[in-house]
């Protein structure tokens, strides 16, 4: 059995970005590969399908403590699809829950954690669930930030900015962690995939990275959803790849709204050199 590298990030941070990266990287054809293509190289931690799998019980009727009983075992299920490692997505924190591990230590090879200026976080995530500006501010802060159970996947556990990025960026992590800021990926994408790859232990191909960053662009994956539709967009949002641009909370939040999110998170911040100047 194989073993997971997650791809990990707080909502709306750029892991749907580094997802494709990688799925366009390690792909043995030159063309772009659909969107929802995604679901074929990489897989969902919280999936409801990862969970049926290893139970015959109603997991639409668990209760959040039943779910992460079986959190291991649906873990394992995902290393198990490949003899080497399994890219994963998840939200969540790394940390425990309903006396659970979130994050099953024992199949997980390592990590890539993807952070973003929660400024431009909060304007994303205003979009994407469809929220005004002042209830993104708070969804960033809470400490109890969580999505839902749905049709598809289990309760996530992501609680504020802060809590999230401290609980994948601190030094005691029982698996090798790779932090990536989303602002470095917007400024030298090549070179942020290449420290990826090197520390996933992947042979570096420069044209293969050149290629994969070209058909990666923001403007390509644009251009996707257009053509084929995203099954990860939001109702609330006409797209999944708005912008794609760094800096906007300076035209879209209040002096108050930024003043809030500093205040809640400001020891992160300064660790990643998110305060305002």
């Amino acid at each position: 059995m194989g073993k997971i590298v997650w791809l990990a990030s707080y909502p709306k941070s750029g892991n749907t970005w580094v997802r494709m990266l990688l799925n366009n990287y390690f792909s043995s054809d030159s063309h772009k590969r659909d969107l929802n293509s995604l679901d074929l190289s990489t897989y969902g931690g919280s999936s409801k399908s990862s969970y049926r799998a290893v139970t015959e019980r109603d997991i639409d009727a668990c209760t959040d403590a039943e779910i992460m009983a079986l959190t291991p075992k649906a873990h394992a299920f995902i290393a198990s699809k490949s003899a080497s490692i399994t890219f994963t997505k998840t939200h969540n924190l790394l940390s425990d829950y309903q006396g659970y591990p979130l994050i099953t230590p024992k199949v997980t090879e390592g990590a890539i954690y993807i952070v973003r200026n929660p400024l431009d976080t909060a304007v994303s995530v205003a979009d994407h669930f469809g929220l005004s500006m002042d209830k993104a501010v708070d969804f960033v802060n809470s400490p109890n930030g969580s999505t839902a159970p749905n049709e598809t996947v289990v309760r996530q556990i992501f609680s504020s900015w802060a809590n999230n990025v401290q609980s994948w960026s601190s030094a005691n992590a029982a698996f090798p962690i790779w932090t990536v800021r989303y602002e470095d990926l917007h400024e030298a994408p090549a070179q942020s995939l290449t420290n990826i790859l090197r520390f996933l232990g992947a042979t570096v191909d420069k044209k293969n990275v050149i290629q994969a960053v070209r058909q990666s662009s923001f403007k390509a994956l644009k251009s996707m959803e257009k053509r084929d539709g995203f099954t990860e967009k939001s109702q609330h949002s006409t797209s999944f790849f708005r912008s794609g641009k760094t800096g906007q909370w300076r035209q879209k939040l209040t002096t108050e709204q930024v003043d809030k999110i500093v205040r809640f998170n400001h020891v992160q911040m300064k660790r990643f050199g998110y305060l305002p100047k």
